[in-house]
């Protein structure tokens, strides 16, 4: 059974080692010489604006989602990530996870526009924020150093539906179209 709660400094070795996995460290932006204690030290110190949960299948943790709300006239807008352990991929967990940060998302923080980026080779990925209802806003080319080759990066975003912002882009969508 699958539980998705608040990270705890306890959790931090465990997500560490996530983040180490072959299949997941070329796909976020951490370097495989990350330490369990300066990723302690970031839980221990959380931002006001940072909320991260965390997926435990069995009391076990599987994966990790972060929701960074921006500051000041960035304050609508909030900055996603999610990983999962390589054994549990295709299972619902990252869906569940980013399904949570939108919850907290629209219905708790009022936060308008949710942005992430995904890197080019990871189309399972890009393929499942679609389904979330994220759309392509555009490509940075050789933004990110992936296995020795420089990667792009698909920018992607999410608008809170019925919200300010998803109206006034969608009328410029709109304006856009008839031209």
């Amino acid at each position: 059974m699958m539980k998705i709660r608040p990270i705890e400094v306890k959790d931090a070795e465990r997500i560490v080692e996530i983040m180490r996995q072959k299949t997941v460290l070329p796909n976020i932006i951490a370097l495989p010489s990350l330490r369990v204690e300066k990723f302690e030290s970031r839980l221990k110190n959380p931002s006001t604006n940072q909320h991260d949960f965390i997926a435990e299948v069995d009391g076990m943790v599987v994966g990790l989602c972060g929701l960074s709300q921006g500051l000041g006239r960035r304050s609508h807008t909030g900055s996603l990530f999610v990983f999962i352990d390589e054994q549990y991929h295709g299972r619902g967990i990252g869906t569940s996870l980013i399904q949570n940060a939108i919850d907290l998302a629209d219905n708790w923080l009022m936060i308008e526009r949710i942005e992430l980026t995904v890197i080019d080779v990871n189309t399972k990925a890009k393929a499942l924020y679609e389904r979330l209802g994220f759309e392509d806003e555009g490509f940075k080319h050789a933004s990110i150093v992936q296995n020795g080759r420089f990667a792009g990066e698909y920018c992607m975003a999410r608008f809170r539906p019925g919200g300010a912002v998803k109206r006034e882009y969608d009328n410029v969508k709109e304006s856009t179209a008839k031209l």
